[in-house]
């Protein structure tokens, strides 16, 4: 796996990447479900008429389809669906991510407000309401599953997968690229096991942070600043040294809003890390510093990658538009939100003359990577290559 080949068509259209199922999900050396939902989850974004023939080809049969009204703005025809491998017994309820090319969506709700979404438990507002909408259907599938069940969902469909794991306890959880959703309280009920792939320096499972306070807010950006790479040249120095101390004053604002609002939860993912690391290796549960040393490496190849070892500071408006959309949502001016948003997501998307996404911790999110790795790990072909 090449990461820095990540073409704004693989992060913007996981569907268009394709082909899907090109390896028999009926013959999986062992227990291969997690491949399984890989590639469900990428396909939740593609239309309906592809989801159903993808199903049928593989022998899955399509059991319901869910629709939210509220989220999108351009409504998809499907957010997500549940599916059945007959041969198995095993049920699927797949959620879709954000909606296809629509940056808006991308990153929707990065930081918003707690509220209880069931009795007893937290959540992010925009995710509980949002599974709320889709919950109907799941009723009929998943309150007395027969067989195995499992919530499975890309980035902002592993947010929704998560709330489903919750609502339906008998339900396994594999997310991919998912962000936060609640706190504690939302997994003392999740009674199956949790499996939370995070690829590499993939920005998205890093919000919200976990508390509006310093220390956690700091990580967010210096994660983010890590994509400037070494300063070349006593200007572009300067300019960084400017940007970090810009990024500790933001951070220093927010943190006291939030204070003041009163925000004194904590985001928890749920189940242990299971890391993607930058050659696609597999590591459950690794130390942080690990963590933390390999996507310094990654960020390095990346911008090796695209021609770009350093960086004279041109993230300052990434990161200007990160504290401007953290102190809007913080005070709920809903504007100047949604203003600041535009301004980081398209600094976040910002691709090269080759069409290749500049920042490795959204290049890192896209569905494909998440594929890959688990492919080869079962020993199967790689989407597009001849079955072996």
């Amino acid at each position: 796996m090449d990461p820095s080949t990540t073409r704004t068509g693989e992060l913007l259209h996981p569907a268009a990447d394709g082909p899907f199922f090109t390896w028999d999900p009926a013959v999986l050396p062992g227990d291969g479900v997690d491949v399984v939902c890989a590639e469900l989850s990428r396909l939740a974004y593609a239309d309906l008429p592809r989801i159903a023939a993808e199903l049928r080809r593989i022998g899955f049969d399509l059991l319901a389809t869910l629709r939210s009204q509220r989220l999108f703005r351009a409504q998809a025809e499907a957010d997500g669906f549940v599916c059945r491998d007959p041969r198995t017994d095993t049920l699927f309820a797949v959620f879709r991510g954000s909606e296809t090319g629509n940056l808006d969506d991308l990153l929707a709700n990065l930081l918003v407000d707690p509220v209880e979404w069931r009795p007893g438990m937290t959540v992010h507002r925009g995710y509980g309401t949002t599974f709320d909408e889709l919950r109907g259907p799941l009723d009929e599938w998943l309150l007395d599953p027969p067989g195995r069940t499992i919530a499975t969902g890309h980035s902002l469909g592993g947010a929704l997968a998560t709330l489903c794991s919750a609502d339906f306890p008998a339900a396994e959880l594999v997310t991919f690229g998912a962000p936060r959703v609640g706190t504690e309280s939302l997994f003392l009920r999740q009674r199956r096991p949790v499996r939370r792939y995070v690829h590499c320096c993939d920005l998205v499972p890093r919000v919200p942070p976990a508390a509006f306070t310093e220390p956690d807010l700091h990580e967010l950006a210096d994660g983010l600043l890590d994509n400037l790479g070494p300063p070349e040249g006593w200007l572009a120095a300067a300019s960084q040294a400017a940007l970090r101390q810009t990024a500790r004053l933001a951070v220093g604002t927010v943190a006291g809003m939030a204070r003041a609002r009163g925000w004194g939860h904590r985001f928890v993912h749920p189940g242990a890390l299971v890391y993607l690391d930058r050659q696609g290796s597999v590591h459950v549960d690794p130390a942080a510093a690990t963590v933390v040393a390999d996507q310094r490496q990654a960020r390095r190849d990346y911008r090796a990658g695209l021609g770009m070892p350093g960086s004279g500071g041109d993230s300052a408006v990434l990161l200007a538009a990160l504290a401007s959309l953290s102190a809007a949502l913080v005070r709920g001016d809903k504007g100047a939100a949604r203003a600041a948003r535009e301004k980081l997501f398209a600094e976040l998307s910002r691709s090269d003359p080759l069409g290749r996404v500049v920042v490795r911790d959204l290049a890192d999110h896209a569905a494909i990577h998440y594929v890959r790795p688990l492919l080869t790990r079962a020993g199967l072909p790689q989407p597009g290559e001849p079955p072996r």
